[in-house]
This record gives C-alpha cells, sequence and structure tokens, in this order.
C-alpha cells in the first residue's frame, strides 16, 4: 500500500520565491512554471529518498486577493487562481484582505490558514502520511512539530538565497530542531523540471468553431479572429 502526500503551498511565499527558479534558468525576464507538474516533483523526491511508492491526494494553495476597497485590480490574479484550481486541481482557500489597513501585510492571513488546514488534516485518519510544505517561514515551527506528534511526516521546500547558498541560520525552517523528517528540497534545484513548455496544437474556437494552432493550454480557447473582436468591442 502506498504512502499518502498531501501539499500545502504558502501561496506569497511561492510568489516571492518563484524569481529563484528563474534566476538558475538565466531568464532575468522570468519565465512560465508548470504549476500542475511543481507539486509532483516533490512528492517523486520524497519517494525516491524512502524508496516507497507515495502518491500526491491533494494540493491546498493558500493566498489572498485584495479587498473591495482597494483600488487594485484583482482580476489577473482571480483569473490565475481559477487556473490553479480547474486545470492544476489545487484546493484553493483565499483570503480577502484590506491591503489599505493596518500594516498591509497578506502574509499572517496565509500562514493562519495554512497553520488550520494542516492541523485539522494531521488529525484526520488516513488523510495523509507526509505533508509537503512549500513555504518556509519561521512561524510554521509550532504547528509543523505538532503535526508530527500525530505520527505524520513533513518534507520542507525552500529556495536558495542569492548566489546559490543555503538560507541564513535564523531566517529559515530548515535549521529548526524537529519540525522535518526529510533532508529539505530546494525549489530553484528543480527548475528545468518545473518550467513551462508550451507546444503548438490545434485547437477548435469555443465562438465559431475555426480551427487554429496555439499554445494556449487553458480550458476555453478562442481563435485570434474572435480574440480580436473582443478587444475592438
Amino acid at each position: 500500500m502506498s504512502l499518502k502526500a498531501m501539499a500545502f503551498i504558502d501561496g506569497a511565499w511561492l510568489y516571492r520565491n518563484r524569481t529563484s527558479i528563474f534566476a538558475k534558468l538565466g531568464e532575468a525576464n522570468g519565465c512560465e512554471i508548470d504549476y500542475a507538474k511543481l507539486p509532483r516533483v516533490f512528492c517523486e523526491d520524497v519517494a525516491n529518498y524512502l524508496d516507497e511508492d507515495v502518491g500526491l491526494v491533494r494540493t491546498n494553495y493558500f493566498g489572498t486577493l485584495p479587498s473591495a476597497r482597494s483600488s487594485f485590480s484583482s482580476s489577473k490574479q482571480r483569473a490565475f487562481y481559477e487556473f490553479l484550481e480547474r486545470s492544476c486541481g489545487y484546493e484553493m482557500e483565499i483570503h480577502e484582505v484590506d491591503v489599505g489597513g493596518d500594516g498591509g501585510h497578506d502574509d499572517m492571513w496565509i500562514k493562519m490558514a495554512l497553520g488550520a488546514s494542516l492541523m485539522f488534516n494531521a488529525a484526520m485518519p488516513g488523510s495523509f502520511d507526509v505533508a509537503i510544505l512549500i513555504g518556509d517561514d519561521l512561524d510554521y515551527a509550532p504547528v509543523l512539530r505538532r503535526t508530527r506528534l500525530f505520527g505524520r511526516r513533513i518534507q520542507l521546500v525552500t529556495a536558495h538565497a542569492s548566489g546559490g547558498v543555503q538560507p541564513a541560520v535564523g531566517t529559515s525552517l530548515i535549521w529548526k530542531s524537529r519540525v522535518s523528517d526529510f533532508p529539505p528540497l530546494y525549489i530553484d534545484d528543480h527548475a528545468e523540471e518545473v518550467r513551462l513548455v508550451r507546444e503548438n496544437v490545434k485547437r477548435v474556437c469555443k465562438q465559431c468553431g475555426r480551427e487554429e494552432e496555439t499554445t494556449w493550454a487553458g480550458p476555453e480557447f478562442f481563435c485570434s479572429t474572435c480574440r480580436g473582436k473582443y478587444r475592438n468591442n
């Protein structure tokens, strides 16, 4: 019987540290990340380390949106979250925050939600054997220690600092004792694996039925003619 792994992604941490992937690939202007593949890559690492079958049963993503009181447009962010849910199969927990309020920090919302979800699932019999935390913040240390008391194992995923060196002592969970059961994994070490490479395929336009070659992999496709009409309206 294979072991079960569940991934927990701190969306704010991943957004900030995706630049370590770009740096490793030499992409100064960034590149696309294969978010569907991302958690599976680290699940495979756990399986290789244990020399056992490990199946990824769920990927939980935690993020925030600015509240309606903010002048910032959240349409692109909402579209990204919908993509993660529909196309990548993520379980999404998104909190609306007032970015103009006290401090304007959204990290605390994510930490609270992720920690609560981790503890809840750890307390559910048979939910998972290994938690893969993609998000390196010292505030997670207490909840990770308590998760391990339920007999769950923890895999930490972090990122190298500038120049490819390990995060400094006092800034990373990897230096905390009794919070992890495996050597840490580094997201930038898997840069080539998680880089999204799009291929041209033929798709049928949802609006007019015309077939066109495209690299677009979203659930709905509209040809260049229909997209042009929409922009001109």
